[in-house]
């Protein structure tokens, strides 16, 4: 539903270009010194995953850039929030970003592959 009538709803068309995409959510737990993994809930939807233009990488420091990023554009069925994990495709991400244009029938995700010193 476009609730704002001054501009177009792109949900037909955008979600045309949508796949099913599936994401679990990653749990982190502390116990004593250490963090332990168990996943939780799975989140099906449709949309499209792409890396993001190197415009978009240059908001973060230069170090990031080399790193393993993924943007999301998915239907707002799934609410990620920001610095939760994930996994997708046997990856596991963290959510970096979110941009809900739900109005418009999609939202985006930017997601950072959680590297091993992310994680601990």
């Amino acid at each position: 539903m476009n609730i704002n009538k001054n501009l177009p709803n792109m949900s037909s068309t955008i979600t045309k270009w949508f796949l099913n995409i599936t994401f679990q959510e990653v749990i982190r737990t502390l116990d004593g010194a250490d963090w332990e993994e168990s996943l939780g809930q799975i989140y099906n939807t449709r949309g499209v995953v792409q890396p993001p233009r190197d415009e978009d990488l240059k908001i973060y420091p230069m170090g990031c850039w080399a790193w393993q990023w993924l943007m999301v554009h998915c239907l707002p069925n799934v609410q990620l929030k920001p610095n939760q994990y994930i996994k997708y495709d046997g990856v596991t991400y963290k959510v970096m970003s979110k941009k809900d244009w739900s109005k418009y029938g999609y939202v985006r995700y930017m997601l950072l592959e959680a590297f091993e010193a992310d994680r601990l």
